[in-house]
């Protein structure tokens, strides 16, 4: 097999800039590492983040495989394959050492698919997910690994970023992300599911002060955080697929993660999508955001009327 085996990791490339790569790339800068990315057609705000994060624009994706010993990809995971296939090619072409990690929210299946291309030209793959909010002050952001190479990156851990490995066998770290995001992330979509529908039938205040007096801490966390749902709901759809596309492969339904994706789906379409983690308006109330996906989701069809 070609590329590294448990070699010393120097220079660090991060694909996808948002609001977790650059913040792992930050956190990676702090801990003495050189952290690069490429920046052409990323968006204006990504571009912000990277600089805003530290890391070092290199140009193109080619320079970026060809000068790194670790590649991260985090973006949104219906990329994640397409974007691989890409750079195993560019990897295998270039004969860059550079070891492979994807760090997405993907089935297993999709990783192994991954992990095939990178087999079938004898290059080493490490999968990987990330469970916790972007690492920061006092927050730490867990990262786990699956695959032959996956204690190389135990070496990268420091105080806000924790390098975890599951063993050799890929699939593994994506086993894990899928069931932890299948409670977390399809949570929010069900309790937003179940406040519109009390909304659309007519029994909104009533059930808001039944969650008040009987599910006061389940309450308090739909308070916490579906005001700012929409912010997510792009990127989510699409790691709902992958968890319904892993639990089925197990076995169970597909039908409520697929339902989720739905909702997440609808709600990357209303105005509140737009808002940013910096721009969102922190004053906003469950009660006001639920009126407003009423509005626009539901304004021709809403059975309340």
């Amino acid at each position: 097999m070609k590329g590294i085996s448990l070699v010393k990791i120097n220079t660090i490339a991060i694909i996808g800039t948002g609001d977790m790569g650059h913040s792992v790339g930050r956190a990676l800068i702090k801990e003495g590492f050189r952290v690069i990315t490429a920046l052409i057609g990323r968006s204006e705000r990504s571009c912000k983040l990277a600089r805003l994060g530290g890391l070092e624009d290199v140009g193109s994706l080619e320079n970026l495989i060809k000068g790194s010993d670790l590649f991260l990809s985090i973006m949104p995971p219906d990329e994640a394959l397409r974007f691989a296939s890409l750079s195993c090619n560019i990897i295998d072409e270039s004969g860059s050492k550079t070891l492979y990690a994807d760090f997405n929210a993907i089935a297993p299946s999709t990783s192994k698919k991954i992990d095939e291309l990178f087999s079938k030209v004898g290059l080493p793959f490490i999968d990987g997910s990330i469970i916790g909010p972007p690492p920061g002050k006092n927050i730490i952001t867990r990262m786990y690994s699956s695959g032959t190479e996956s204690k190389t990156l135990q070496s990268l851990s420091g105080p806000n970023l924790q390098f975890l490995s599951l063993g050799s066998e890929i699939g593994r770290a994506s086993a894990l992300k899928m069931c932890y995001a299948a409670l977390t992330k399809g949570t929010m979509a069900l309790d937003l599911a179940a406040l519109l529908a009390g909304k659309n039938m007519g029994v909104y205040e009533e059930l808001k002060t039944e969650f008040i007096n009987s599910q006061e801490a389940a309450y308090g966390r739909m308070e916490a955080r579906l005001p700012w749902l929409s912010t997510d709901a792009g990127r989510w759809s699409g790691e709902m697929d992958e968890i319904a596309c892993s639990f089925e492969a197990v076995g169970l339904p597909a039908g409520f993660h697929l339902a989720a994706s739905d909702i997440y789906r609808r709600l990357a379409n209303t105005s509140l999508a737009q808002e940013k983690p910096e721009n969102k308006d922190k004053s906003r109330t469950l009660d006001q955001v639920l009126d407003i996906f009423q509005y626009e989701l539901f304004s021709s069809t809403n059975v309340s009327d």
